[in-house]
């Protein structure tokens, strides 16, 4: 959402100086009783009718521990986040939840992707999807199953 104009602003503060309620000059400008009241407490607070800062990017609070979480992950790769949150919270006093981990991790390139290492460790299949040949093979009555060329 944007600001609203300097100008607006500076009409409404000269309304509410006038003495005008924040009701009646909200009514006045098209806009609402709430914004009328913040911009008069700034104008009181600062003397500027000025918007203040909107948004912005906000640092991690792991940002200075990166060396720190490189170290802990080289000798440990397979450190879960769970894991990695709460060494954050023991050794280092920083909390912080597991998705602002995970960005501060993929910043890093230290990702928690499937790779080959972790797909050799899983079973080729899931269990029970296919029966062995040599169960079917061994089953009274029935043929032995065809192998496709």
């Amino acid at each position: 959402m944007k600001a609203y104009a300097l100008d607006l602003r500076e009409r409404v503060l000269r309304a509410r100086r006038q003495g005008h309620s924040a009701h009646d000059v909200a009514k006045q400008f098209s806009v609402s009783k709430r914004s009328v009241e913040r911009y008069w407490r700034r104008y009181q607070a600062t003397g500027q009718a000025t918007a203040g800062k909107m948004g912005g990017h906000r640092t991690s609070r792991l940002a200075a521990h990166d060396a720190t979480l490189r170290g802990w992950i080289g000798q440990r790769p397979d450190l879960t986040l769970g894991e990695l949150q709460q060494r954050c919270r023991d050794e280092l006093q920083v909390r912080l939840g597991i998705t602002a981990l995970w960005h501060r991790l993929e910043r890093l390139g230290l990702s928690y992707k499937k790779n080959a290492a972790r797909r050799r460790t899983n079973p080729a299949r899931a269990p029970g999807r296919a029966r062995p040949l040599v169960a079917a093979a061994g089953a009274v009555g029935r043929p032995p199953p065809r192998v496709p060329r």
